[in-house]
């Protein structure tokens, strides 16, 4: 049993280094071609050093990005060097089962998982407004306002001219429908005001209300309680783009808006590839484990790092590709999202199941 633990250890210990080794220096070529191609865009206001910015607030990102990928080259990295040294044979003649090595490196990667899940929650909402801010030349609170937004409650459009997430508006409209869309009053206003969940405030109003009769009334007022399910921390979410939302930013905004109005694909879309994310990284790894016990067990290192390139890069463009394929033809992403990770996981437990 001891034996045992100690080899798990050293199994373990191996391919945690090789999958954050690769990590380091995959997020690290990133970052660097990332800055060489903002090095193109520079002008008076955006230096170097505004891009040497951007491309530092932006690593999060790469590091979320790069990190599947980095897991499966890691385990090819790190089995491969136990099996060149023969430690694998000796591992098997001892009678560890291979399905035994295989968890002890799915466990090193879940390393890499929690790591991924930190990077979306915590990190990378943070990182990427700052990077905004540096290559827009705004600050975080400018990030989040909004011009032009639409929105409806039963029969009454909402159009809001400027927005912002500290809850002031700005050049309101109203419109009130009755049950058959007939044109019941107009109400406009200068500003407002955030005051509760549900409650805001208009100032500087002109109401003009249309009666049975065809006639109409116009009542100015300073000031004019509003019903708006609208909430300032959803204002900002609207600035931001999908995938740079943490998964509880995502959950709390989906459902805002399912409760008042349908939910964006592109929303779902985003939650769906954060929630996949772990299941694709472990994927991979599981293939990563079948080069080395299965058909490419004889080739050299070289080929198996080239060939597991190929094999990441097609399981990414084909996450991608249906990703976006299913904006238009699946009701939920999910179906699409989770298609890659299927057939590489049926794929991997294959291999190694043959290679039993």
């Amino acid at each position: 049993m001891l034996a045992r633990r100690i080899i798990a250890k050293h199994v373990t210990s191996t391919t945690t280094y090789a999958m954050l080794g690769a990590t380091v220096i995959l997020s690290a070529l990133q970052v660097l071609f990332t800055y060489l191609g903002e090095l193109s865009a520079l002008n008076e206001s955006y230096t170097a050093w505004r891009a040497l910015l951007y491309v530092l607030w932006s690593a999060p990102t790469y590091i979320y990005q790069v990190l599947p990928i980095a897991a499966l080259i890691g385990a090819v990295l790190g089995l491969g060097s136990l099996a060149s040294n023969s430690e694998l044979i000796v591992m098997r003649s001892a009678g560890i089962s291979l399905w035994r090595i295989v968890g002890w490196v799915i466990r090193s990667a879940l390393i890499l998982v929690l790591l991924s899940f930190a990077l979306s929650e915590w990190v990378i909402p943070y990182s990427t407004e700052q990077a905004k801010s540096v290559k827009d030349h705004r600050s975080v609170n400018a990030l989040g306002e909004v011009n032009g937004y639409w929105t409806r409650e039963g029969q009454r459009f909402i159009y809001i001219d400027y927005a912002n997430a500290k809850g002031q508006l700005k050049h309101v409209q109203v419109v009130d429908f009755d049950d058959s869309y007939h044109l019941k009053g107009v109400l406009n206003a200068q500003q407002g005001q955030f005051v509760k969940d549900g409650a805001w405030k208009l100032n500087g109003t002109s109401q003009m209300d249309i009666l049975a009769q065809g006639n109409s009334t116009l009542v100015q007022a300073d000031q004019l309680p509003l019903s708006l399910a609208l909430q300032p921390k959803y204002v900002h979410m609207v600035t931001i783009d999908p995938e740079d939302l943490s998964p509880s930013q995502l959950v709390s905004f989906m459902s805002y808006m399912h409760e008042y109005s349908q939910v964006p694909k592109t929303y779902r879309l985003a939650f769906w590839q954060k929630v996949a994310s772990p299941f694709a990284l472990i994927a991979l790894v599981l293939i990563a484990c079948s080069f080395i016990f299965g058909p490419l067990r004889q080739q050299s290192m070289g080929f198996r790092l080239v060939i597991a390139l190929f094999i990441g890069l097609g399981f990414f463009y084909l996450q991608d590709f249906l990703g976006y394929a299913s904006l238009v033809y699946a009701p939920s992403p999910a179906w699409f999202v989770f298609i890659p990770i299927v057939l590489m996981t049926l794929l991997g437990a294959y291999l190694l199941r043959r290679a039993r």
